[in-house]
C-alpha cells in the first residue's frame, strides 16, 4: 500500500516537473512527453562519491552542454546543481548535494544546443536501492606468510555509508576462495589496512575487494595477485645444511690423510730405500755353523 502511494506521488510529481520545466525554459509540449525517456540515467558510488551519469538513446541530436536540476521527494522547488550547470561532460558529482542515502531524489536533466533545449530527461533515485557500488581502490603487499591489503578510504566517510556498506576482502589460492569481512570503524579515514595471515610461503595468492551491500548492486574488483617468496628461515636452513655437509666432508678427508700418514692404512709393500742400496753392494756372503752334540 505504501509503495503504491509512493509510486502515485512520484508520477504526480513528475507531471508537475514537466509543466514547471516547460514554463521555465519555454520547452514545447512535444518535448514534455516523456513516455520514453531520451536518455538513461545511472547512479553509482565511485570511490565513495555519488556520481550521476547519463547516456543518450538517440545520437542524432547531441547536446553541446547540460544542466542538472533536482529536488528531494517532498514539496520543494527544484534547484540547479551549481557544479553541473552548462557542463559538457556526461556525469555529475552529487556527493555534496545528496547527503542522505535513505532519501528519494528526483532529477531533471536538460540538454542544450546553444540556447535551445533539445533533450530533457527525468528520473527518481532512492539511493539505498538505485545506486550501484563500484569497488574501492586497493593495493596488496606480499610477505613470507601474510599479505597486507591497503584499501583507499576517503579522509571523511559519511556516517550513512558506514551503515550501508560492508567491506569484503576475497582471498583466492588455486581453487580455494576465502572471504574476510573486516569491521569498518566509525572513525576510519585514509588508508584502511587489513592483514591476511597464516598463508603458505612459495605460493601464489590473489585478492579482490568489493562491497557487500544490503540492497544495493555491486561489482567485484579485478584480482590483484602476489607470489609469496620463501622465508628467511628456509634460506638459513639451506645455508646451515650446506655448511654441515662441508664440515663432514672436511673431517672425513682429514681423517683419511692422518691415517695414511701414520701408516695405519695404505701400508708400504716395498723396502726402504736405505735397505735397497745396501743389498745392491753385497758380493759375497760367508756362512759358518757349529755342530752341537747332545748326550
Amino acid at each position: 500500500m505504501l509503495l503504491s502511494q509512493n509510486a502515485a506521488a512520484i508520477r504526480s510529481f513528475n507531471l508537475f516537473l514537466m509543466v514547471y520545466i516547460s514554463l521555465v525554459f519555454g520547452i514545447s509540449p512535444a518535448l514534455t512527453d516523456f513516455s520514453v525517456e531520451p536518455c538513461i540515467l545511472n547512479m553509482t558510488l565511485r570511490n565513495f562519491r555519488s556520481i550521476l551519469s547519463w547516456e543518450l538513446r538517440n545520437h542524432s541530436t547531441v547536446p553541446t552542454h547540460y544542466t542538472l536540476w533536482y529536488t528531494v521527494m517532498r514539496p520543494e522547488d527544484m534547484k540547479i546543481v551549481d557544479n553541473c550547470a552548462n557542463i559538457t561532460r556526461s556525469f555529475c558529482d552529487l556527493t555534496d548535494e545528496w547527503e542522505y542515502i535513505s532519501e528519494t531524489y528526483i532529477t531533471r536533466l536538460i540538454g542544450f544546443r546553444g540556447n535551445t533545449a533539445v533533450v530533457s530527461c527525468s528520473h527518481s533515485f532512492h539511493l539505498a536501492v538505485d545506486m550501484s557500488l563500484e569497488p574501492p581502490d586497493f593495493e596488496i603487499v606480499g610477505f613470507t606468510d601474510h599479505i597486507n591489503v591497503i584499501v583507499k578510504f576517503p579522509v571523511i566517510l559519511r556516517e550513512e555509508l558506514q551503515f550501508f556498506l560492508s567491506l569484503v576482502i576475497e582471498e583466492q589460492s588455486e581453487r580455494l576462495v576465502k572471504k574476510h569481512k573486516p569491521q569498518i570503524t566509525e572513525n576510519v579515514s585514509g588508508d584502511f589496512n587489513y592483514v591476511i595471515d597464516q598463508l603458505l610461503p612459495n605460493t601464489n595468492y590473489c585478492v579482490s575487494v568489493y562491497f557487500e551491500p544490503y540492497v544495493l548492486e555491486t561489482e567485484k574488483s579485478p584480482l590483484k595477485c602476489t607470489f609469496l617468496q620463501p622465508g628467511q628461515d628456509s634460506e638459513s636452513a639451506k645455508i646451515g645444511g650446506i655448511i654441515t655437509v662441508f664440515l663432514i666432508v672436511a673431517v672425513f678427508i682429514s681423517t683419511i690423510i692422518i691415517l695414511k700418514w701414520i701408516g695405519y692404512i695404505c701400508l708400504r709393500k716395498n723396502l726402504p730405500k736405505v735397505l735397497i742400496t745396501s743389498v745392491e753392494h753385497i758380493h759375497k756372503v760367508d756362512l759358518s755353523y757349529k755342530k752341537i752334540l747332545k748326550n
